[in-house]
């Protein structure tokens, strides 16, 4: 094409558009039918990718004619006039969009039909769209980061909402409370229950959410992924806990808008929309591949039907059969996926290791990701709670864990991956640092480690992974293991402190020291007292039933 034709219709002025949801924990997490969890995320994720993209392709856009594909065609900009919408990317929940200054009613046009379709398929999911006027001359990355606070400022002053509660003819949705329009289709054991819009759209979405997981993560046909949370590999009468995990990348949004801190402009903004659509892509095969691998492993642990320990062979546990065709239930299931966050759920034995495997494989696979800043790492949560705990609790819990482990890893200026997690075998009263400090504080100091880095690096930290793994391999030993009184006794000496940890070694152990929990560093004397500047074995002892070790990435420990 004449470039002097291109040029004469070029455009320098646009409308920046970026849209989110909001209200999304009690949206996915709100019910404690794991089939309407699932539903729900497929729909979010449905909201801000596919349909996002269906709506632009409608207009003259730079998306893939091909209908099978969201690709993006990089030759077709939005500066060169062709084109009404250019979709800039779209990923981690969010999509942003440039169109034409002159096109306003395909902008009102899109919004419309996008807000319909939601409303309509995804009842209850609350969308949020933050549209400013941008100059092309001026910076893409600066505007991008005003866009992306407004839509911070917008969730936070949202006005508090009260649905209409039903009249006294209407039943309520066991779920949400709210009128009941429909009854859901029995499942299972489930002979059916009043459901309301949001939960009929959720459960309507449940075989295309099944569809798009066998898609990224294909399982052989002997197993199936969960529908139901007593499908997820507990056992009845002994063990009912399931792992809530929740991981966020670290600094993620911020690596991607510093890609454009040279931007002024022109062809500085192009070349950060290509930069940024390269990092995106990066970060999520990164992700994608690193859930791939961690499912791998899971899977070698089965033999038969069964999960075996992988350093203690009589330790297993038997996964649930299907009733209706020949397999096993995984005792696995992501929630939200597809970027640098990830939402599961699995058996309670299982939650830590899969989380620690995910988290070292993704800071693998990003080694060499395209802004040249060096390797991408993330933080998790593991809730482990009772099989039927309020579901949308044991996810806040997560998530204020993953912020736990990030707050540490800012405060000791780690750039390598943490953790945390919590047992709640009872009731939660108050935030997790108030339940560390009524439960895990002795006169001695704190009991707990948690939370700790998984870096290969800081040896001479109690507060890493190593350390409480070398303690629960040794706990799981037969010497250990075969010896639950001592385990109980052990336990009880070290809420006394060093003094009674000493009078324990002597009494039940032959004055023979507590295992050796360094990772090639002098802790002092901690394997005669407990105790350094906090309690050193707590924590093994409180996983001996919980863990069971994968392969791979969690043998570097």
């Amino acid at each position: 094409m004449d470039q002097r034709a291109i040029r004469s219709r070029a455009v320098t002025s646009m409308q920046l558009v970026v849209i989110d949801t909001t209200g999304i924990q009690p949206y996915i997490f709100g019910s404690n039918r794991l089939r309407e969890n699932i539903g729900g995320s497929h729909l979010v994720a449905e909201a801000t990718g596919e349909w996002a993209i269906d709506e632009a392709r409608k207009l003259k856009s730079n998306i893939s004619e091909d209908r099978e594909s969201n690709d993006l065609d990089d030759w077709k900009r939005i500066e060169d006039g062709e084109i009404e919408v250019e979709v800039v990317y779209s990923g981690g929940g969010n999509v942003v969009l440039l169109f034409r200054d002159d096109c306003e009613a395909a902008v009102r046009g899109y919004i419309g039909r996008l807000s319909r379709r939601v409303l309509q398929e995804a009842p209850g999911l609350q969308l949020i769209i933050e549209s400013l006027e941008f100059k092309w001359e001026r910076s893409l990355s600066a505007a991008l980061r005003q866009a992306f606070q407004n839509l911070k400022v917008k969730k936070w002053s949202q006005p508090l909402q009260a649905p209409l509660a039903g009249l006294g003819v209407t039943v309520p949705c066991r779920s949400t409370g709210l009128p009941a329009t429909t009854m859901s289709y029995g499942i299972g054991d489930d002979a059916g229950y009043p459901i309301s819009p949001e939960i009929d759209g959720k459960l309507s979405a449940l075989s295309e959410a099944d569809k798009r997981l066998k898609k990224m993560l294909p399982l052989d046909e002997q197993y199936k992924y969960p529908m139901e949370f007593d499908d997820l590999g507990r056992s009845r009468g002994d063990f009912s806990y399931i792992a809530v995990v929740h991981a966020d990348g670290n600094g993620i949004g911020q690596r991607i808008i510093d890609l454009g801190n040279d931007c002024r402009g022109g062809e500085s903004n192009r070349n950060f929309i290509v930069r940024m659509r390269e990092f995106s892509k990066a970060i999520e095969t990164a992700a994608r591949e690193a859930l791939e691998g961690t499912l791998k492993e899971l899977i070698n642990l089965i033999k038969q039907g069964e999960i075996f320990h992988l350093k203690q062979p009589g330790l297993h546990f038997s996964l649930p059969k299907s009733k209706t065709d020949s397999g096993w239930f995984l005792p696995f299931r992501p929630l939200v996926f597809g970027g640098d966050d990830l939402t599961f759920v699995c058996d309670g034995r299982l939650g830590l290791s899969l989380t620690i495997d995910y988290l070292r494989r993704f800071e693998k696979l990003t080694a060499n990701l395209p802004d040249g800043r060096g390797r991408a790492t993330a933080c998790a949560g593991v809730a482990i709670i009772k099989a039927h705990y309020p579901f949308a609790r044991a996810y806040q819990l997560a998530e204020d864990l993953c912020k736990s482990a990030k707050s540490f890893r800012r405060q000791k200026k780690f750039d390598d991956a943490c953790i945390d997690w919590h047992f709640a075998t009872g009731g939660l009263f108050g935030d997790i640092s108030e339940i560390r400090q009524r439960e895990y504080c002795v006169g001695e100091g704190s009991l707990t480690l948690r939370p700790v880095t998984l870096s290969q690096t800081q040896k001479h930290w109690l507060q890493t992974w190593q350390v409480v793994s070398r303690g629960v391999e040794s706990f799981q030993s037969v010497e250990w293991a075969e010896r639950r009184n001592k385990v109980k006794a052990l336990r009880d000496a070290l809420r006394g402190g060093r003094q009674t940890v000493e009078s324990f070694l002597l009494k039940y152990n032959n004055g023979n020291d507590l295992p050796d929990i360094s990772p090639g560093f002098d802790f002092g004397n901690i394997r005669k007292t407990g105790w350094q500047d906090s309690c050193g074995y707590f924590d093994a002892i409180e996983m001996i039933d919980w863990y069971y070790p994968l392969g791979g990435s969690n043998e570097q420990a």
